[in-house]
């Protein structure tokens, strides 16, 4: 008997995933609760446990693949070893016989006893096996790429042993085939595949290079070119659907954060921590009791519906390798500073390390950037769907202000509020950035 183990949907919006590493190889022993593999979604590295007992008898997704879609098929488990793994309903169907307790010291591409494998643009595939000159050779990754481009193998020669065909292989033909067209300076004519028109002869130097990873070198270009990962993609369709189906609008206010500033060096100064209390502590803090004085803001929009909620999830604008995420501090109206701060650091630290929970970073109605320690004076954000606005923070700027017919100098700050004007109609916007401007510059407020 055997179990498939497939690739899970470890967030709701989760489609394809990459697998990071595995933790265990075949023939090792698995109990449940064990951690099999890392998986990466788009937003972060996650562990990913076994919830059955036995032997992993077959990885049938190697250890780099991305882009594996879920529900797909990515290893098999067995009761003991002798077993023989079922045929799996997969472009990955392999049937392989669990041999001695060698398993792992073998050499897979002698030891293994795999079934042929066929793609439609038919010749004969096969993982592993003998060459009877027949047989393509490749490897499981390469082999969904092939599929899922219909790519002939019969064009490609593979780099690995036995002419065995690579993922990197199939990369390397892909981009070649489509490289940018080179022109003929000269006479406006294309230059098909690096072949010189007038003597039909391919010279080396017409040949635009590339490498497996993607990126296109060419000294004649200005510019290079890679794929798009996994979390760039799904932000750009995040982003373009929020663009596309949200009535936003910005209002901007200035507020003064002298008096808050006064008071939050004072507190730091009592403070024994390494970890002071920042201004985006307040700010979080801030947030939650404007939302409780003006609940229309702490509202999502939902098909045929709106929903009110009565915590406040808010999240905070992170920026990670490659990328962005919005990790939440959830009921921040039951917290203090201190704990605001603490629970913040952990999550930034998280963030960046991509080790964050999907529920530590989906849900919430606002989410707060900051791009003041740049010198950015304002900004607009757009709205990250299902939440219903978002404020952008400038830099503090010191400038001459008029009090009682005196001219002083005083600390500003930016407050730009993006809303979503199905759910927060402009004056109810209005009131929401007000009362924080309100409790920014008389802090004390926050203590009744």
């Amino acid at each position: 008997m055997s179990i498939t183990i497939y690739m899970p949907a470890l967030s709701p919006t989760m489609e394809m995933g990459n697998i990071i590493k595995w933790h265990k190889a075949e023939g090792d022993k698995v109990s449940s609760g064990d951690i099999i593999a890392e998986i990466e979604t788009d937003k972060a590295v996650m562990e990913f446990e076994s919830a059955d007992d036995g032997i992993l008898g077959k990885i049938l997704v190697a250890e780099g693949s991305v882009d594996v879609k879920v529900n797909e098929p990515i290893a098999v488990i067995v009761e003991s070893e002798g077993d023989t793994i079922e045929a799996v309903d997969t472009d990955r169907k392999t049937q392989v016989e669990i041999i001695s307790d060698d398993i792992k010291s073998e050499d897979s591409s002698n030891n293994k006893k795999v079934s042929d494998l066929e793609l439609n643009n038919n010749p004969e595939v096969t993982e592993e096996g003998i060459d009877d000159g027949s047989r393509i050779f490749i490897s499981p990754v390469a082999k969904r790429i092939a599929q899922d481009k219909g790519i002939n193998l019969e064009n490609i020669h593979g780099s690995g042993p036995n002419g065995r065909i690579l993922r990197k292989d199939i990369e390397s033909y892909e981009y070649e085939k489509s490289a940018p067209e080179i022109i003929n300076s000269e006479t406006g004519t294309q230059l098909e595949s690096g072949v010189k028109l007038e003597s039909g002869v391919r010279l080396e130097s017409d040949i635009i290079p590339t490498n497996p990873s993607g990126t296109i070198h060419d000294d004649n270009l200005n510019y290079s070119e890679k794929p798009i990962d996994t979390m760039r993609s799904v932000i750009a369709e995040r982003l373009q659907l929020s663009n596309n189906t949200i009535p936003s609008y910005t209002l901007n206010i200035d507020a003064s954060i002298k008096k808050l500033n006064d008071i939050r060096k004072s507190m730091n100064n009592d403070l024994e921590d390494d970890i002071k209390l920042s201004f985006n502590h307040f700010l979080i803090k801030i947030t939650s009791m404007a939302l409780l004085h003006t609940p229309e803001v702490n509202t999502s929009w939902e098909v045929n519906k709106i929903h009110s909620y009565k915590s406040t999830d808010i999240g905070i604008a992170v920026a990670i390798d490659n990328g962005l995420i919005t990790p939440i501090i959830r009921s921040v109206e039951r917290k203090g500073l201190l704990e605001i701060r603490d629970e913040t650091s952990d999550l930034i630290v998280r963030a960046r390390e991509k080790k964050l929970l999907p529920s530590e970073y989906q849900g919430g109605t606002i989410s707060i950037s900051n791009l003041g320690s740049y010198g950015i004076k304002s900004f607009t954000s757009i709205i990250n769907p299902p939440q219903s606005s978002i404020l952008s923070i400038g830099a503090a700027r010191k400038v001459p202000v008029v009090q009682d017919d005196a001219i002083n100098i005083d600390e500003l700050i930016s407050i730009t509020l993006t809303a979503d004007h199905r759910l927060i109609d402009g004056a109810v916007g209005a009131k929401f950035i007000a009362y924080m401007k309100q409790l920014i510059e008389n802090p004390n407020l926050m203590l009744l």
